[in-house]
């Protein structure tokens, strides 16, 4: 991963309004839980000066460990409190997390304890650094995880055979995690778990992963627990996406349940990089969302136009903060990318609201900064 090095600096006392601008952080991608009236938002982090005082620009980051950083509301996401860093790669029996961590989620299982999903990358060698595994740890502690866990939930060196047999796409087995893609693609697709637990208290989980080299396609699994740990029970046959020829990675799914209308919605941030290495000029990225009657689909766009959410330009790895089914309300919080002017990359935006059933938008500020 190279030798540069940096430190995670402390939670920062500036209360953050509409958005957050951190002012010595980049941020992307995102997830959230709610316990009552607090909101949590969750996304990755990394300093933007490493050690030795050189800067850091986001095209760099991916030569540093990212660490989860941890923020708070009271006000719906109006303004946010900086909770310092909740997670860091570490080292466990199985190294699946040892050189960085990626994105996941939070579910609450009872009022005292969480369950963290996150992706975990491990490096076979310097041409292949991004290994990914699938990891659920469990916290009792706002402040970060009680239990790391002590090997992947579920990996693609591990569990070539079994992933395969589902019906998913990994590359060949001694290319994996290769920092060129796979096979002509984009780089390997086992990641950003997402936790979901449905009306019969089941737990399911929900991730980024292929059927081809430029496929995509979510993965979906059951978890049963034992004691205090969490096992993968089945990995399900991959969910089709409807437009999935449009693009070539699906990432940050995120499921919700319409209980009222008896629909799930699916969220996910789409990308259409054709290789690794292409200039993110060319490269085209966007917020979608499906909706079916049962979480193996099949998955339809949410509207009859497409899938594609109006509102998200420059910006990718949303979060829902809360739902108003009734209304047709969806109220979001996203990071901008690297194509937004560069005072607004890798910051959060404004909390805003897209109506899915009028497609109109109302932004907490009069308008979205792009």
């Amino acid at each position: 991963m190279g030798e540069r090095t940096v430190q995670i600096p402390c939670a920062s006392s500036v209360l953050f309004h509409g958005g957050i601008h951190h002012p010595d952080l980049w941020l992307w991608d995102s997830w959230v839980c709610r316990d009552q009236d607090l909101y949590h938002l969750y996304s990755l982090a990394l300093a933007r000066v490493a050690s030795d005082g050189s800067a850091i620009t986001p095209a760099d980051r991916n030569e540093f460990p990212f660490h989860v950083r941890h923020f708070t509301s009271t006000n719906q996401g109006r303004s946010w409190k900086d909770r310092g860093v909740y997670f860091t790669p570490g080292k466990n029996d199985d190294a699946s997390y040892e050189r960085n961590v990626w994105s996941g989620s939070v579910s609450w299982m009872s009022p005292a304890h969480k369950l963290f999903g996150f992706t975990g990358i491990k490096e076979i060698s310097p041409d292949r650094e991004f290994l990914q595994t699938i990891c659920l740890g469990v916290t009792f502690s706002v402040n970060g995880l009680t239990a790391p866990p002590k090997t992947a939930l579920s990996c693609p060196l591990r569990d070539y055979e079994k992933i395969i047999a589902a019906g998913y796409y990994l590359g060949p087995k001694e290319s994996l995690g290769d920092n060129n893609g796979e096979e002509g693609g984009p780089i390997l697709a086992w990641r950003d778990p997402f936790i979901f637990t449905d009306t019969d208290g089941r737990i399911h989980l929900f991730w980024s992963a292929k059927t081809g080299p430029k496929t995509p396609a979510i993965a979906h699994a059951t978890i049963r627990q034992s004691d205090s740990e969490y096992f993968l029970e089945t990995l399900h046959p991959p969910l089709s996406l409807p437009d999935a020829d449009t693009y070539t990675q699906a990432e940050v799914p995120k499921i919700y349940w319409d209980e009222k209308r008896g629909t799930y919605y699916m969220l996910i941030s789409s990308c259409d990089r054709i290789y690794e290495g292409q200039p993110d000029k060319e490269v085209s990225k966007q917020q979608r969302l499906y909706k079916s009657h049962s979480m193996t689909g099949p998955w339809v766009p949410y509207k009859r136009s497409g899938s594609i959410l109006p509102g998200f330009t420059n910006l990718f790895g949303a979060s829902i903060l809360y739902t108003d089914f009734e209304a047709g309300d969806l109220t979001f919080i996203a990071p901008y990318t690297e194509q937004a002017r560069p005072s607004l990359q890798l910051t959060f935006s404004p909390v805003f609201t897209t109506n899915i059933y009028h497609e109109t938008l109302e932004a907490s500020e009069k308008n979205i900064r792009q």
